[in-house]
C-alpha cells in the first residue's frame, strides 16, 4: 500500500500545475467516456440494447448519481476549516446512496419491464451509486490540497471499469454481464484509487459527529433540490422518448445528443476558471467588469454553438454513424433536423448554466429553485406531448423550447437581481 500510494502522490513539488493537469485530464476522460459507451453497445449488441444501456447510464442512472452526491461536493471542497468531518460527510453519502437504491428499486419495480431493460437498470443505478460515493473521496482529496488525486481517480476508475465492460462485451455479447463487469471494476477502482490513498492522510478525522448528518443535510438540501431537477428538466425528452418509444428509438435519439453534451463539455471547461474572477467583481462591487466577462462568455458559446449547428448540418450524421454502425447509422438519416435542434437547444443549455452561477454569485439560489419547479412541469408535459404526436423530431423540439425558456426565466432574473447591484464609483 506505501508503494502504491507513493505512485499515486508523487512529490510535493510542482503540486499547483498537476492539479490543473490531472483535474482537466480526469473530467475529459470521464465525459467522453461518459458521452461514447452508449454508443459502443449499440455498434456491437445493436439499437435495442444500445437504447436499453443508453437509458439505463446516462439518463436514469445519472439521475440516481444526483440523489446519491446530493450536491455535497461544493459544500465539503469549501469546509477548509473542517466544520465537518471526512467521517461525517461519509455518513451522510452513505443514506444518501441508500436512498438513490431505494428509490431506484421502486422505479424499476414499478416502471420498467421484467427481465434484461430492468436488470441492466438496476445495476447501471448500482454502478452510479458507487460512482457517488467515490465522489465523496475525491472531495476530500480536494479538500486536503490534492485535487490532482481527484482527476487521477476519476480517470483511473472510469478507464479501469470501462475497460472491464468492453472485455466482457467484446468477449460474452453479453449485456448483462457487462454491466456486471462494470461494476466490479468500478468497485475495485474506488478501492484503488480513492480508499487506500485515503489512508495515507494521518490527520484524517473519521469521527461521525452527533448531529451531523441532520446539519449536512440543511445545507446541501436546495443545491440537491435544484441540481435534480435540473438534470430531469434536461432529461424530459429522453425520459419521453423510453416511455413512449421503442428501445431502439431511445438509442437513435440518445445518440443525436452527443454533440451538445461535447458543447456543453467545452463551455463548461470557459466557464469554471472565471468564477473566482466573477466572485471577485462581486465581493469589489465591480458591476462593469463582472458584465463584461458574462458577456464575453456568452458570445464564445453562441459561437460554439453556430459553429456546431453547421458541422450537424454538414457532417453530423454521417459522423455519429461512425460511432453506431452502419445499420443503425441509415436510421439517423432522416433525424439531420431533429440533431440541429438538438444543439441549438445545447447551446441554450450552456448559456443557461453560465447564468446559473451567475445567480449563484448573487446569492439568488432560492429563485433558482422557483425556477426549476416550474419548468419541470413544463418540460414534463411539453415533452410527452410533442413525443406521442412527432416522434424523435418532437422529442428534440420539445428539448429545444424547453431550453429556450429556462434560459430566458434565468436571464430575467439575473437582469433583476443586477438591477440592484449599484455600478462601482
Amino acid at each position: 500500500m506505501n508503494a502504491w500510494n507513493r505512485l499515486l502522490f508523487g512529490g510535493d513539488n510542482r503540486i499547483a500545475e498537476r492539479n490543473v493537469l490531472w483535474n482537466t485530464f480526469g473530467s475529459a476522460v470521464y465525459a467522453l467516456t461518459s458521452m461514447l459507451i452508449g454508443t459502443a453497445v449499440t455498434r456491437v449488441l445493436g439499437a435495442d440494447l444500445g437504447g436499453i444501456f443508453f437509458f439505463a447510464f446516462s439518463t436514469f442512472g445519472q439521475q440516481m448519481f444526483i440523489a446519491a452526491y446530493f450536491g455535497m461536493r461544493p459544500i465539503q471542497v469549501t469546509d477548509t476549516a473542517c466544520r465537518h468531518s471526512f467521517g461525517d460527510y461519509q455518513s451522510f453519502r452513505f443514506l444518501t446512496c441508500a436512498g438513490a437504491l431505494a428509490a431506484a428499486a421502486v422505479y424499476a419495480f414499478g416502471f420498467t419491464e421484467s427481465g434484461i431493460a430492468r436488470t441492466v437498470l438496476l445495476l447501471m443505478v448500482v454502478y452510479k451509486v458507487l460512482d457517488g460515493y467515490a465522489d465523496c473521496c475525491d472531495s476530500e482529496f480536494q479538500r486536503q490540497g490534492r485535487l490532482y488525486l481527484t482527476g487521477k481517480s476519476n480517470a483511473f476508475r472510469t478507464m479501469l471499469s470501462v475497460g472491464v465492460f468492453f472485455c466482457v462485451m467484446f468477449a460474452t455479447r453479453d449485456l448483462v454481464m457487462s454491466c456486471v463487469g462494470a461494476v466490479i471494476g468500478q468497485a475495485a477502482g474506488i478501492l484503488l484509487f480513492c480508499l487506500i490513498p485515503l489512508g495515507a492522510f494521518p490527520s484524517l478525522d473519521r469521527t461521525v459527529h452527533a448531529g451531523s448528518r441532520a446539519a449536512l443535510f440543511h445545507e446541501s438540501k436546495w443545491l440537491f433540490l435544484s441540481a435534480f431537477l435540473d438534470l430531469y428538466i434536461f432529461a424530459a425528452s429522453k425520459y419521453a422518448v423510453n416511455r413512449y418509444m421503442t428501445n431502439a428509438d431511445n438509442s437513435y435519439y440518445t445518440t443525436i445528443f452527443i454533440p451538445t453534451s461535447v458543447i456543453n463539455l467545452m463551455a463548461n471547461f470557459v466557464i469554471r476558471p472565471v468564477l473566482t474572477i466573477l466572485s471577485g467583481d462581486r465581493d469589489r462591487g465591480d458591476r462593469g467588469h463582472f458584465l463584461r466577462t458574462v458577456y464575453r462568455i456568452a458570445v464564445l458559446i453562441l459561437g460554439l454553438t453556430l459553429l456546431g449547428m453547421a458541422a450537424a448540418a454538414l457532417l453530423g450524421i454521417p459522423v455519429l454513424s461512425l460511432l453506431v454502425g452502419p445499420e443503425a447509422g441509415k436510421e439517423l438519416q432522416p433525424f439531420r433536423g431533429a440533431l440541429v435542434m438538438v444543439i441549438l437547444g445545447g447551446g441554450f443549455y450552456a448559456l443557461l448554466n453560465l447564468l446559473y452561477y451567475v445567480l449563484v454569485i448573487l446569492d439568488a439560489q432560492r429563485i433558482i429553485f422557483y425556477i426549476y419547479c416550474g419548468c419541470t412541469l413544463f418540460a414534463g408535459m411539453v415533452s410527452g406531448l410533442l413525443v406521442q404526436r412527432a416522434g424523435i423530431p418532437g422529442a428534440a423540439f420539445a428539448y429545444l423550447v424547453t431550453m429556450a425558456v429556462l434560459t430566458a426565466f434565468f436571464a430575467l432574473a439575473a437582469a433583476a437581481e443586477l438591477r440592484r447591484w449599484p455600478e462601482k464609483n
